[in-house]
């Protein structure tokens, strides 16, 4: 699994943007969150893996944002942002050619300032979907970046896909755990690639 021009070495940007909690909605003890941090990295590294052997100064790094419902309503970081925050030092080691540097979103790419409190509520995440979304409209759109790379099983990201794709036409590749889905077809003619692991079971 490999995004079509993951091999190419250009000197553009390249993020990728997670749903923490479609990795395993379970996830909230130390070894399942490690557990679900491994499976970012992979998805991650097999996405944006070179052609060929790199040297470390040549390494590809990929800008990753992970998002879930890491803040309360009074603004207090939950259990769940604590230990993943403690965990993500797991995930910056340079490994087949590729450098991650994690982040967990809690506020919007266009204003990284302004933290977004109550993403935890009525025991569900709340604003994330949009969080996720909007951030992808938002790197389609800088010059900068020249890859997307969107790990999400939740439908309510089609119609973010499909407009990001035709305003901007930049290459996103979206791994869901689902192989099929009735809107596939939407992508057909547009530059958004639709990835599936077996990892992510």
């Amino acid at each position: 699994m490999q995004m079509a021009d993951a091999g190419r070495q250009g000197t553009g940007l390249n993020v990728a943007l997670i749903d923490f909690n479609n990795l395993d909605p379970r996830a909230g003890t130390r070894p399942t969150i490690q557990d679900s941090l491994e499976l970012i990295s992979s998805l991650v590294r097999k996405v944006f893996t070179p052609g060929k052997p790199t040297l470390p100064r040549n390494a590809i790094e990929v800008e990753c944002r992970i998002y879930d419902g890491w803040v309360d309503r009074t603004g207090g970081y939950m259990e769940k942002y604590r230990i993943a925050n403690s965990l993500l030092d797991t995930l910056q080691s340079l490994e087949d050619g590729v450098r991650i540097i994690p982040r967990l979103a809690t506020s919007l790419a266009c204003n990284p300032g302004a933290k977004l409190t109550g993403t935890y509520k009525n025991g569900g995440q709340k604003m994330v979907d949009q969080m996720l979304a909007q951030d992808a409209h938002f790197y389609s759109e800088q010059a900068d970046y020249d890859r997307i790379l969107v790990v999400a099983n939740d439908d309510d990201y089609v119609p973010a896909m499909i407009a990001a794709s035709m305003r901007w036409g930049k290459p996103i590749a979206w791994i869901r755990k689902r192989s099929n889905t009735p809107h596939d077809t939407h992508f057909n003619a547009l530059s958004v690639e639709l990835l599936n692991d077996p990892s992510w079971l």
